[in-house]
């Protein structure tokens, strides 16, 4: 079974290394243009996912143009566009929505000092008022991302504006190639020690509170009709789901043999501010 994984694992890997840099070259039937916010993040986010939120609440204006441009576009457009160009839609439309929540409450520290933050309305889809949506970021979470795609690399690929969560990558999602950017994304979340610490041989394995929170998602890929040892099923789903993103093969065989306790250390809700870093 573990070498069946590993195989399958190999060859996803070699359709999205070749097969989704063909796709981005391939102009899709409908596009929404997030060269502004690639713009934008490549400006103020730096290679470990921090941002300068102090120089974007000092000059708001990229951040605030972006952020029309989505509103000018209405739901029922959204959904005639191909899965894939909703799909990014939605994950910048999140985070350009958490950036402009921090900055409006800026000098924060944390977004656990904001209150109701993952509720608060903060994105308006729709030129016309009297028909416009307004979503909060649990509700596109929820109800835009989690509910129509059911893929649990959505998970990770979301910023929690924080130090102890997936890190925000300095590239806008795309329609042709968000696919490949969600796995990447996961697999380097999975193999970052910060988030995962397997170390064959240990007692316990340390894996993101993420995995706690969001357990059940796991099932839906990674469900087995089978425990794994003394595990529950949803415990089981996210061992399966980190063996099958693990890069180092023995850590792989060795979740497989069951033998070790989980722990889910203190999440960190620290700003992710590149001025908290000192840079």
């Amino acid at each position: 079974k573990a070498r069946l994984m590993i195989f399958r694992k190999k060859i996803f890997r070699i359709f999205v290394f070749f097969f989704f840099p063909l796709l981005s070259i391939l102009p899709p039937a409908t596009a929404f243009d997030h060269s502004a916010w690639d713009v934008f993040l490549k400006k103020q986010v730096d290679e470990k996912g921090d941002v300068n939120y102090q120089a974007v609440a000092q000059d708001p204006q990229a951040l605030q143009d972006y952020l029309a441009s989505l509103m000018a576009v209405s739901t029922l457009e959204i959904q005639s566009w191909p899965r894939e160009e909703q799909l990014a839609f939605w994950l910048n439309a999140y985070h350009a929505g958490l950036i402009k929540l921090v900055i409006e409450h800026y000098p924060v520290t944390s977004v656990q000092k904001i209150p109701s933050f993952w509720d608060i309305s903060v994105i308006h889809i729709g030129a016309d008022v009297e028909r416009r949506q307004r979503f909060s970021l649990n509700d596109m979470r929820l109800t835009n991302l989690m509910s129509v795609y059911r893929d649990e690399k959505i998970l990770l690929a979301l910023s929690l504006a924080s130090r102890g969560g997936p890190k925000l990558t300095p590239e806008a999602f795309t329609g042709p190639k968000v696919e490949g950017q969600l796995f990447l994304l996961a697999r380097k979340f999975v193999n970052d020690p910060a988030f995962v610490d397997i170390a064959p041989g240990r007692k316990k394995i340390r894996i993101s509170r993420i995995f706690k929170w969001y357990g059940k998602d796991f099932k839906l890929d990674f469900g087995t009709p089978e425990p794994l040892g003394k595990f529950s099923a949803v415990d089981t789903a996210v061992l399966s789901f980190l063996a099958y993103y693990l890069e180092d093969e023995a850590k792989g065989e060795f979740l497989q043999q069951a033998r070790y306790k989980i722990e889910y250390p203190a999440f960190d809700w620290t700003l992710n501010d590149r001025k908290g870093r000192g840079v």
